[in-house]
C-alpha cells in the first residue's frame, strides 16, 4: 500500500516539474520573440559636439543606461579634442546599447562670429547598436527630455526615439527631415540636414547671452517634453526670433564657413532661409520660387499720363505673392525724417508769386492693392515739371523681389510769361543773403591775405602765413559754405522752375576763381549731392579742369542772361539777377589768368562800350570788417562803376551779423585796368596807355613808374588793393615773386589746416 501511495507521489511530482519546465519554456520563447536577447558589448564611441563647434578641452561624459533609461554600470568621460567639435571614447564594454551623453564647454557662436562668452551644456540619448558615431547638438538636446517621457510610458527607445524626432522637427515646420535621427546631423556635412540644424540652432540664439540661451533651451525642452509640441507662448517667441534671424542668415553663413576655414576645413553651408518656416504653415520652401519657377505679369510697364490713371494686372505664380515683406523684424529702427532741414518747407517760398506746393518737383504718388492674383495701381496727377519714375515690386514672403511694375508718369507744365523769371520770394532771398554773407566774409579773408603778401616786402607777414592761419582757414571755409548754399538753392530750383541756373554758374564762379587763383587745383563741387555723398572727402581737380568748366558756364550764362546795367547794391533780387556784363567780366579774368588776352580783350570792351558805367573819383573802397569803417572819398553807394559788390544787406532777419561792410569785386577801374593789360600783352601799348590816361585823369592820380605794365600794377594797388583780384593780377604776370619777396611755393596759399583735417582726400600744397 505504501510502495503505491510513493509511486503515485512520485508521479505527481514529475507531472508538476513538467508543467513548471513547460511553462518556463514557453515564457522564454515567448520574450524571444519579442525582442533580441540584451547581451554585453564593446563599442568605440565617437562624434561631435555641435552648437558651433565645441572648443578643445570641453568635456564629454558618456552614462551607460538600461532600455528604461535606468542608469547601470560605470560613467565614461573624456575631453574633445580639436576646436572641430570631435571627441573619442575609445573601446569600452557597456552592458546595454543605450547611454546619455552631456557635453559642457565653450562654443563658437554663429551668430555672433565669435567664441561664446560663457559655457553651455548639451546632451543626447542614442542607442549605440545603430552606430558608433554620436553627434550631440540643439536636436538631440530638445528631443532628450521627450523621449524619457515615452519611455516612461511604455515605448521602447527606438519608437520613442522616432516619435520626439517627428514630433520635435514638426515644430519647426521640418518634418520631411526626421527621417534621418538628429545624432547624426552635423553643420559641417553640406547637407539639407546640416541647414536644418544650423538654421534652428541659430533661430534659438538669437539675441541671447549664454546663460539666458541655456535657460531657453531648458524651458522649452521641459515644455517640449511633456506634451511634444511648443506653447503659443513659445510659438509666439519663435516667430519674433524667426523676424530677427532673417537679416542675419548671410553673416551666419559666412561666419561658419569662416570659422571652418580658419580651421583648415572647406565646409558648404546651403542657403539657409529655405530652411525656416517663414509663414508658420508647417512646411518649410513655399515662401518663395524654387529653381526655375517664375512669376508672370500681364504687362511690367506703363507710361502714366500727366492727371494719373488706374491699372490693373493679372499675376500667375507658383507661391503667393505679396505688397510687403511679410517677416517682420521686432527690432528693426524705422527712420525718422530730419526735421532739421526740410528742403520743401525751407523754400517754399523760392520764387515770389509761385507756391512750390503746387509747382515741380512731386514724386509720383499711387496706392496699390491685390487680391485674387489682381494687382491694382492706382497713380494721382503729377505736380512736376519733369517726367518721373517709380516702381511697384512684388515680393515673396520673406521679401525677395520676384517682379516689378515700372511707371513713368508724364510732366506736368508751368505756365511762365515769356521772358519772364520770377523774382525771389521771401524764402529765395534769405537764401541768396546767406550766401552773399558767406561769399562776403570769404572775400574780405582772403583780402587780407592778399595785403599780407602786398606788404611782405617791409613787414615779412607771408612768410608767417601757415595752414593754420586764421585767414586762410576763413577764407577756404566761407568761400565753399557760400558754394555749397548756392548750390543748394539751384538744386531746388531744378526741381521745380529750373530757371535760375545761369544766375548761380555766375555766382559760384566768383567762389570757384578766388580758390582757383589763390590755391591752385581744389576740390571741385558743382553738384549739392557731392557734399552730401562725400563721406571720405573730395579730391583735387586740377587747375585746367576748373578753367575749362567754369569758361564753359560762363559762356552759357552770357548767352542767356539780360543786357542790362547791373544794380548788386539796390536789393537781394539785385544781387542774385546778375547781368552779362558780370559774367563777361569773370570769363575775361578766367582768359587772362590762362594768358588768352586776346580772347579777353573784347569780352572787357563790350563792358565799356555799353555805357551802363561810368569812371568817378573814387580812389578806395577799402573796409575794415572789425570797426565798421570805411576809407573813400566816393561811396560804394553813391559810385557810378560798382558793377557787382558784395554785400551784407538782407541777411539780418536770420543770420548774426558780426562784420558789416561793402566790397566792391568788378568795377570799371579794374575793367579798365584789365582790358590795358590785355592790349599790353597783344602788342597795343599805346592804347593801353590812353585807357590808363584816362583813368588817371579821372581819378587825379600821380604815378611813378615808367613802364606801362608796372604803371598798371601802381593803379591797382592805389584803387583796387581791398578786391581780392591783386595777387591774381601778380601771378599771371610774372611779378608776385618779386614784387611781395615770396619763394616759388607761396605762389601758391596753403591749404587750411581745418580741410586737411576733415577731408581724407586732400594733398597739402608743395612747400607746407
Amino acid at each position: 500500500m505504501k510502495k503505491v501511495m510513493f509511486e503515485k507521489a512520485k508521479k505527481s511530482i514529475f507531472l508538476l516539474n513538467s508543467l513548471l519546465f513547460l511553462c518556463v519554456c514557453t515564457v522564454s520563447c515567448s520574450s524571444d520573440e519579442g525582442t533580441n536577447e540584451i547581451l554585453p558589448a564593446s563599442y568605440n564611441v565617437s562624434g561631435k559636439v555641435e552648437k558651433g563647434p565645441f572648443i578643445s578641452g570641453s568635456t564629454i561624459t558618456i552614462q551607460p543606461m538600461n532600455e528604461r533609461l535606468q542608469v547601470m554600470g560605470e560613467m565614461y568621460s573624456t575631453t574633445i579634442n580639436d576646436d572641430l567639435g570631435n571627441f573619442t571614447l575609445g573601446s569600452r564594454e557597456f552592458q546595454s546599447p543605450y547611454a546619455e551623453l552631456m557635453a559642457n564647454g565653450y562654443f563658437f557662436n554663429e551668430v555672433a562670429g565669435t567664441l561664446s562668452n560663457g559655457t553651455l551644456a548639451l546632451r543626447a540619448l542614442a542607442d549605440l547598436s545603430d552606430g558608433q558615431t554620436v553627434n550631440v547638438n540643439v536636436l538631440t538636446h530638445l528631443k532628450y527630455a521627450r523621449i524619457r517621457k515615452l519611455i516612461a510610458s511604455g515605448s521602447s527607445f527606438k519608437s520613442a526615439n522616432q516619435q520626439a524626432q517627428r514630433e520635435l522637427l514638426i515644430q519647426f515646420g521640418l518634418e520631411k527631415y526626421s527621417s534621418k535621427d538628429a545624432s547624426q546631423f552635423s553643420i559641417i556635412a553640406g547637407t539639407d540636414e546640416s541647414a536644418a540644424l544650423i538654421a534652428i540652432s541659430s533661430m534659438l540664439l538669437m539675441d541671447r547671452s549664454e546663460a539666458a540661451f541655456t535657460e531657453y533651451l531648458s524651458k522649452i525642452s521641459e515644455e517640449f517634453g511633456r506634451t511634444g509640441t511648443f506653447s503659443e507662448t513659445t510659438r509666439s517667441q519663435i516667430r519674433k526670433d524667426k523676424g530677427n534671424l532673417f537679416e542675419e542668415l548671410a553673416g551666419i553663413k559666412e561666419n561658419i564657413v569662416r570659422r571652418y576655414e580658419e580651421l583648415g576645413l572647406d565646409v558648404e553651408v546651403k542657403d539657409l532661409e529655405a530652411f525656416v518656416d517663414w509663414n508658420d504653415n508647417g512646411i518649410v520652401g513655399d515662401e518663395f520660387l524654387k529653381d526655375g519657377e517664375k512669376v508672370e505679369l500681364e504687362c511690367t510697364e506703363f507710361v502714366v499720363p500727366n492727371n494719373g490713371g488706374t491699372y490693373n494686372i493679372k499675376i500667375n505664380s507658383p507661391v503667393p505673392v505679396y505688397l510687403e515683406r511679410q517677416v517682420e523684424n521686432s527690432d528693426e529702427v524705422v527712420m525718422q525724417p530730419d526735421f532739421g532741414i526740410v528742403e520743401e518747407n525751407l523754400f517754399n517760398g523760392l520764387y515770389d508769386k509761385y507756391d512750390l506746393s503746387s509747382l515741380g518737383d512731386k514724386e509720383i504718388t499711387l496706392t496699390k492693392s491685390l487680391e485674387n492674383n489682381i494687382l491694382t495701381i492706382v497713380v494721382s496727377p503729377l505736380a512736376s515739371n519733369t517726367e518721373k519714375k517709380t516702381s511697384v515690386p512684388l515680393y515673396d514672403y520673406v521679401g525677395n523681389v520676384v517682379a516689378t511694375v515700372s511707371l513713368t508718369q508724364e510732366a506736368g507744365t508751368v505756365e511762365i510769361p515769356a521772358g519772364s523769371v520770377p523774382k525771389l520770394g521771401k524764402d529765395g532771398e534769405m537764401a541768396v543773403a546767406s550766401f552773399a554773407l558767406s561769399l562776403l566774409r570769404g572775400m574780405q579773408s582772403y583780402s587780407f591775405v592778399e595785403q599780407a603778401y602786398w606788404s611782405n616786402q617791409e613787414t615779412g607777414w607771408a612768410s608767417r602765413i601757415t595752414s593754420g592761419d586764421t585767414d586762410i582757414n576763413k577764407a577756404w571755409s566761407n568761400l565753399y559754405k557760400a558754394n555749397s548754399q548756392l548750390l543748394n538753392l539751384r538744386e531746388i530750383d531744378e526741381r521745380y522752375l529750373n530757371v535760375y541756373g545761369d544766375f548761380c554758374s555766375v555766382l559760384n564762379a566768383i567762389s570757384y576763381s578766388t580758390l582757383l587763383y589763390g590755391w591752385g587745383g581744389v576740390p571741385y563741387v558743382v553738384e549739392y549731392s557731392q557734399y552730401e555723398n562725400a563721406m571720405s572727402g573730395i579730391p583735387r581737380t586740377s587747375e585746367k579742369e576748373i578753367l575749362i568748366d567754369l569758361q564753359k558756364r560762363l559762356l552759357v550764362a552770357i548767352e542767356n542772361l539780360e543786357e542790362k546795367k547791373n544794380e548788386s547794391l539796390g536789393d537781394i533780387n539785385g544781387l542774385f539777377f546778375v547781368s552779362k556784363d558780370v559774367a563777361r567780366v569773370l570769363l575775361a579774368n578766367l582768359y587772362m589768368y590762362a594768358r588768352r588776352y586776346s580772347e579777353a580783350a573784347p569780352l572787357l570792351n563790350q563792358v565799356i562800350n555799353n555805357g551802363f558805367y561810368s569812371l568817378d573819383a573814387s580812389t578806395d573802397f577799402k573796409t575794415s570788417p572789425e570797426l565798421d569803417v570805411e576809407y573813400t572819398r566816393v561811396s560804394v553807394e553813391e559810385s557810378t562803376e560798382v558793377i557787382f559788390a558784395l554785400s551784407d544787406q538782407g541777411a539780418t532777419t536770420r543770420v548774426v551779423i558780426q562784420y558789416p561792410g561793402v566790397m566792391p569785386y568788378i568795377t570799371l577801374s579794374d575793367v579798365y585796368l584789365s582790358l590795358a593789360e590785355c592790349l599790353y600783352h597783344t602788342g597795343n601799348e599805346g592804347q593801353a596807355e590812353d585807357l590808363l590816361e584816362a583813368l588817371v585823369r579821372a581819378k587825379s592820380l600821380m604815378l611813378i613808374e615808367k613802364d606801362t605794365l608796372l604803371r598798371i600794377k601802381e593803379v591797382r594797388e592805389r584803387l583796387l588793393l581791398y578786391s581780392g583780384t591783386y595777387f591774381a593780377f601778380l601771378k599771371r604776370n610774372n611779378l608776385a615773386k618779386d614784387m611781395c619777396g615770396i619763394e616759388d611755393y607761396r605762389l601758391l596759399f596753403p591749404v587750411p589746416s581745418s580741410e586737411m583735417m576733415n577731408n581724407m582726400m586732400m594733398t597739402q600744397n608743395p612747400g607746407y
